[in-house]
């Protein structure tokens, strides 16, 4: 089925908000079955609305548009879409109780502002927004279906999820298979090394794509045929399973909470670069409480010192950026805190402070589970936030290769 898709936001057309939803969209359209073939991002603009659903070719079943069905003046994708069907909005006074009843419960008051969110189609239909106030609309015109959803993007997603995708793949014949495989530790150029023979001798009905990211890279296997995407991720995986941590929306802390559950095993984090990231990650997974005891961030070298127990002579000798320094954070932070495994990032976050001898991107980490410590240096790049994501992310990973004995 192809699919038209109109992004809707003057914020998009500035970059002062990333399009995210345009990828989200088209992807997960694309695994039941349709196909965005033309998609066109436009400002808050009735005339601009209009003039784009006026270039959706016959050849289009459908027309998904995000954004503008907020309560402020610029919000006027509703309006503009009730013009352009011949429709008529009709206040639904039920769900105005209902939005009011909902912002009661959390001491709040709801602006009469919010009354044009209570408006419905008097022949099309409105799609339910189990997340915010701003329904979403459907409307029928001619031989194509207009679905209209909020741009917040978890709206979004829900609405998608419940509504729009179930709909799209009823209608059509057939989608995608897509599998992602995530993988750490290794760059692009050794994954297409090692799956050089994999890839030459793909069939055209299988697509094997590298995603490149500063943190990973992924590998998106793509086809018609489920059986034959099913082959191809089981190869990779066989060649390529020490970097693999999972498969499609994975996260890395995911895995690691799984691990240590299964294996029965605390952790405690000792971090300086990283301001608290690894920790903040690993608390992002619910239920951390079950392996995560908790953290010191000793960013300071009076930190390291007097709360965190790393010797003065260690800290004079070697500096705080160093592996005897880490590895003395892991193994304190184990011991003070009382978990099985202690795990500790000290490096160079950059943009200032690096040497000839220490640059910039300079990091160590050290996990240790009490009996043996291991500690690895590591060089990333000259960007802050770049480094403090990598070093999480290479310290997770430390302790997923752990837990795997590797």
């Amino acid at each position: 089925m192809n699919i038209a898709l109109i992004t809707i936001g003057n914020e998009l057309l500035s970059g002062f908000t990333v399009n995210t939803n345009a990828a989200w969209i088209g992807n997960h359209v694309l695994q039941v079955g349709g196909n965005i073939v033309w998609h066109q991002t436009i400002g808050d603009n009735k005339d601009e609305i209009h003039a784009s659903l006026n270039q959706v070719s016959s050849d289009i079943r459908a027309v998904i548009i995000t954004g503008g069905l907020g309560p402020t003046h610029d919000d006027l994708t509703a309006i503009a879409l009730y013009e352009y069907t011949g429709d008529l909005p009709v206040f639904d006074e039920d769900y105005w109780q209902f939005l009011q009843k909902r912002l009661d419960k959390r001491n709040l008051n709801l602006p009469e502002i919010n009354r044009n969110q209570a408006l419905k189609p008097k022949k099309g239909h409105c799609i339910p927004n189990p997340l915010g106030s701003a329904r979403g609309l459907h409307f029928k015109m001619n031989d194509k279906e207009i679905f209209v959803l909020p741009g917040v993007p978890r709206e979004m997603k829900a609405m998608m999820n419940s509504t729009v995708l179930p709909w799209i793949e009823e209608q059509s014949t057939g989608g995608m298979t897509i599998t992602t495989i995530r993988t750490t530790g290794i760059m692009e150029s050794g994954l297409a090394e090692k799956l050089g023979e994999i890839v030459n001798a793909l069939s055209d009905n299988i697509k094997i794509a590298f995603l490149p990211q500063f943190t990973g890279v992924d590998i998106r296997v793509s086809g018609m045929d489920k059986t034959a995407v099913k082959q191809k991720v089981d190869e990779i995986c066989i060649q390529v399973k020490k970097y693999i941590y999972g498969q499609n929306t994975d996260r890395l802390e995911d895995i690691i909470s799984q691990m240590l559950i299964a294996k029965d095993l605390s952790i405690s984090t000792a971090e300086s670069c990283t301001g608290g990231l690894v920790g903040h990650r690993l608390t992002n997974v619910p239920g951390s409480s079950d392996y995560f005891l908790g953290g010191i961030i000793s960013y300071s070298n009076y930190v390291k010192e007097n709360n965190l127990g790393v010797a003065k002579s260690t800290l004079e000798q070697y500096g705080a950026v160093s592996a005897e320094t880490a590895i003395e954070m892991a193994e304190n932070v184990r011991l003070k805190l009382g978990s099985d495994l202690g795990l500790s990032v000290t490096g160079i976050a950059g943009p200032g402070g690096g040497t000839s001898e220490k640059p910039v991107g300079l990091t160590f980490i050290a996990l240790t589970d009490g009996n043996n410590t291991r500690v690895k240096e590591f060089r990333f790049l000259s960007d802050r936030q770049l480094n403090k994501n990598a070093s999480s992310q290479t310290a997770l990973n430390m302790v997923r290769l752990y837990l795997l004995n590797e």
